[in-house]
């Protein structure tokens, strides 16, 4: 297999996610132990505010660096790198001083916990490396160096889960607050390694003169893909928070009791959703490969519509052959790992969701590719929106099942925009008449 292939990258990238899904579990588990439900629910507050910021600060900023990264000379990267730098920090510091000076505010309003306040700040300098460690992979990623990521990312998330394993056992007060800000102690010291290995493997790769050499700020580039893609994350956080707010109402409204309600979605939560997307490691590596990929190839020529269709019938068939397994040994899977009985039916519904999921994230990684992040962002709303009110239909009427369909329909209605985007591209441009194309050369695995 070539080292430099598209498939021995994606395959270093899956082989990365499985063990990474592997130690996940574990890690669940660990924190289980020795964190009360009270310090875990807790933990989940924290994070949805942690997962907000990232969307705002991070998400869009990745995008645009692995597909500018991908296009530009070598002797360019550095000037990337410190534009991305540049304006992160200015996004950090719009998103941290509103949290910084109300953190007691928050604590307590919003989180129901004053003692938070001090894990509120870590957060805000956890953050603040994780943005710093995803803008370096975004570069390693453009640029074709896949095996530092791999590494990176299994030795932070290595050294995470030890470090918070051996603060809850050794440190821990008794407190709620103590805990959640062990653990993110534990997050935040991880990070110092995942930046250290990328900061050292990117000097290697493209040496400290050009580093410091005075260039101009590529600005402008950066914002034209960051932007929608950002909103793209914002708007898709905003969406499906909404949703899962409402969910527990419109389940009392279908008849079930509010205990009840509450019990389906742990379930749904905590098993059916989390083993559909155990793909994910495959699907991840996909669309992460891909986009850089695609982004290149336009720029110097090549004709991507061999690859891209190939991409697709690689996803669907391993989509639907892993789900297909998934949901026959669902019921003995959710007995065995997780100490629970789940409606199978129900499950299979989940997994054609996931399924269309599967596709469409790679459709986004075309279309990010292809410079069409507006349209990304348009379909995005359009679908979640969609989906929404699909949702807010049909599940006071047949519960979780309607759910579930406002769901599919909602995903389906975004996949299906992505991909007459994605053809529309191709036969329009034809990747011959385009300006930016020189010559007719193929693209593929």
């Amino acid at each position: 297999m070539d080292r430099n292939g598209v498939s021995y990258r994606v395959l270093m990238l899956f082989c990365s996610n499985a063990i990474l899904q592997l130690m996940g579990f574990v890690y669940r588990v660990i924190l289980s132990r020795y964190a009360g439900a009270a310090a875990l629910g807790l933990n989940s507050l924290v994070m949805q505010l942690y997962g907000i910021m990232v969307s705002v600060c991070i998400s869009g900023l990745g995008t645009a660096v692995s597909a500018l990264s991908a296009r530009l000379e070598r002797d360019r990267i550095s000037a990337l790198l410190k534009t991305a730098l540049a304006v992160y920090a200015a996004l950090w510091t719009a998103m941290a001083l509103p949290v910084f000076f109300l953190g007691g505010v928050i604590s307590a309003g919003v989180l129901g916990n004053i003692g938070l306040k001090r894990t509120l700040y870590l957060m805000l300098f956890c953050i603040f490396m994780t943005g710093v460690e995803n803008i370096l992979k975004s570069v390693h990623m453009g640029t074709r160096h896949v095996k530092p990521c791999a590494a990176s990312e299994l030795l932070e998330q290595g050294v995470r889960f030890s470090l918070v394993t051996l603060l809850l056992k050794h440190a821990a007060d008794g407190t709620d607050d103590g805990t959640v800000f062990l653990i993110m102690l534990g997050m935040t010291l991880s990070e110092f390694v995942s930046v250290g290995f990328l900061s050292v493997s990117f000097f290697r790769s493209f040496g400290f003169r050009g580093f410091g050499k005075r260039e101009k700020l590529m600005v402008g580039e950066l914002s034209r893909i960051a932007f929608p893609a950002t909103l793209t994350s914002v708007s898709s956080t905003v969406f499906a928070s909404a949703g899962s707010l409402l969910l527990p109402n419109a389940l009392v409204s279908s008849g079930m009791e509010y205990g009840a309600a509450l019990a389906e979605i742990g379930v749904m939560n905590t098993v059916s959703v989390p083993i559909t997307m155990l793909p994910m490691a495959l699907i991840g590596a996909v669309s992460a490969v891909i986009m850089p990929e695609i982004s290149k190839a336009q720029v110097s020529g090549k004709d991507p519509k061999p690859f891209i269709v190939k991409v697709f019938a690689v996803t669907a068939a391993f989509g639907a052959a892993s789900l297909t397994v998934l949901s026959v040994f669902s019921g003995r899977i959710a007995e065995l790992f997780f100490s629970r009985s789940i409606d199978v039916g129900l499950f299979v519904l989940f997994a054609v969701k996931a399924f269309i999921i599967f596709l469409q994230i790679v459709s986004i990684a075309v279309l990010n590719g292809l410079m069409h992040q507006k349209k990304v962002l348009v379909f995005a709303v359009t679908g979640e929106a969609y989906q929404l009110a699909l949702i807010l239909l049909l599940s006071p009427v047949l519960g979780m099942r309607g759910y579930c369909a406002g769901m599919i329909a909602g995903e389906l209605l975004r996949l299906v925009l992505n991909l007459f985007a994605i053809a529309g591209t191709i036969k329009s441009c034809g990747f011959r008449e385009c300006d930016m194309v020189k010559s007719k050369k193929t693209f593929s695995l």
